[in-house]
């Protein structure tokens, strides 16, 4: 009788983990069995053949490296964590703070050198400038608890203040990531950084890959500049300039719907009964299109009725996709962005849609000294870009606003939203995932009511 086993094939080079899990779809053996027989040179010979050779990618996906990635810019985060099936963690700026001898400062910048290098400085100093001022005001706004240790309350005091003077930072200072990601997305990942405009970009994507080969010496070995996204991309901006060149940018809306599913309550129930029954889909649609609002209704609550707090609604909620155009600040952004689980469309940054001011600023009596700072990083960008509009975005703060499309199903809008309304989040961030439920809630409010949004 054959027992059932799980197990883990610990201590084993990724690329032999690879290969052992490939090898079951020919092999009666068992994994364990399977990697014992392996080593070093004969993994690689498999991968050549078949990875390399025959292009059985698939395979890649069981080697998994993790990445400790240091001390690359905010700007560069972004790119790196632009890759869907990875998983990251970054250094907050909520919670530590950062000086100017932590900041990128390219090559090659020709007589824009002087002018980044002055603006950076000033930024940084501003920031410490700004986080000694505030100090006092955050400390009698939120006095120390009774039972409130002093190390507690000194780290409370901090993330108050950091959160609100790190919009001053600009995007060039230098942080921290952790990247675990299979071999495939890896291999396409850095060569989407080699074939960046920026040359930080690029040289990370060749200290990946001589990172990663010392531990997958084949998977990745044959990345390199990619000329169809380099040339579709130059092409495509050049196309773009032509045709947008006299229109003025668009502030109005910070949250808007611009595309949803039609019916997408219909498609949802549909996608329910089509699960649990054995007709077509189409036969599904058709009992749908016969329901009153009250039997939607009915089953749209069977399906979400015994959802408790930590568990993710039923897959079926997949079936309704919706795009938000989303202009929000730059900070809020990179929490923003992290939701990968969607088709996300990210535009340049640059200080064009203006920037937030941080309400306790204001009522600190700082909006003054904050908006000078955001007026020199200003001039200073759209001077560096008339030359280099990619390296001039180092020095726009957080503060400034950008725009992302993120194209989501509902499913993964109930993540968000629950997740970025609830307790302790950030309030830029906040609203974006109020105004998505608001927007839900006015045109679909069938799903609305299902969806967990803290709307304080």
């Amino acid at each position: 009788m054959n027992k059932r086993r799980i197990y883990t094939l610990n201590g084993l080079p990724p690329e032999v983990i690879a290969v052992a899990f490939a090898k079951c779809s020919r092999s009666p053996e068992s994994f364990d069995k399977i990697s014992k027989e392996l080593n070093a040179d004969l993994s690689r010979k498999f991968h050549e053949r078949w990875v390399v050779g025959y292009g059985h990618s698939s395979v890649a996906e069981h080697a998994v490296l993790s990445l400790a990635i240091e001390n690359v810019s905010v700007i560069a985060t972004k790119v790196i964590e632009d890759n869907r099936l990875a998983s990251y963690t970054e250094k907050s700026t909520r919670y530590q703070a950062f000086d100017k001898d932590r900041v990128y400062r390219p090559t090659g910048l020709g007589q824009n050198e002087e002018l980044y290098n002055e603006t950076i400085d000033y930024l940084m100093d501003k920031y410490e400038e700004l986080n000694v001022k505030m100090r006092p005001f955050i400390e009698e706004k939120y006095p120390k608890e009774a039972d409130e240790s002093d190390r507690f309350y000194k780290v409370r005091i901090d993330n108050v203040l950091l959160d609100n003077t790190r919009y001053i930072l600009p995007a060039a200072i230098l942080t921290n990531l952790g990247m675990t990601v299979n071999a495939r997305q890896l291999e396409h990942a850095i060569v989407k950084m080699m074939t960046h405009p920026l040359k930080e970009l690029r040289d990370i994507g060749q200290e990946l890959k001589d990172a990663a080969i010392k531990v997958t010496p084949t998977l990745i070995k044959y990345t390199k500049k990619n000329d169809y996204i380099d040339n579709s991309a130059k092409s495509l901006a050049k196309y773009t300039e032509d045709l947008t060149a006299d229109i003025i940018p668009s502030v109005d809306e910070s949250v808007e719907l611009v595309e949803s599913d039609e019916n997408p309550e219909d498609k949802i129930i549909a996608a329910l009964i089509f699960r649990d029954s054995h007709i077509s889909y189409g036969q599904a649609v058709e009992i749908v299109a016969k329901m009153d609002i009250s039997k939607k209704s009915e089953a749209l609550a069977i399906a979400m009725k015994d959802i408790g707090k930590f568990d993710a609604p039923i897959r079926e909620l997949e079936h309704a996709y919706f795009t938000f155009d989303i202009l929000v600040d730059y900070g809020a952004f990179r929490d923003i962005q992290r939701h990968r689980m969607c088709t996300q469309t990210n535009q340049l940054l640059t200080t064009l849609h203006g920037f937030d001011v941080p309400d306790e600023v204001n009522e600190a009596g700082y909006s003054n000294f904050y908006k000078e700072c955001m007026e020199k990083a200003d001039l200073a960008f759209k001077e560096m870009a008339k030359d280099m509009p990619h390296e001039a975005s180092y020095i726009v703060p957080l503060a400034y606003k950008k725009r992302v499309l993120i194209k989501w199903n509902l499913r993964e809008i109930y993540h968000f939203v629950k997740l970025r309304s609830g307790h302790g989040a950030h309030p830029s961030y906040k609203s974006v995932a109020q105004q998505i439920y608001r927007i839900i809630e006015k045109k679909y409010p069938l799903l609305a009511k299902h969806l967990v949004c803290d709307l304080d």
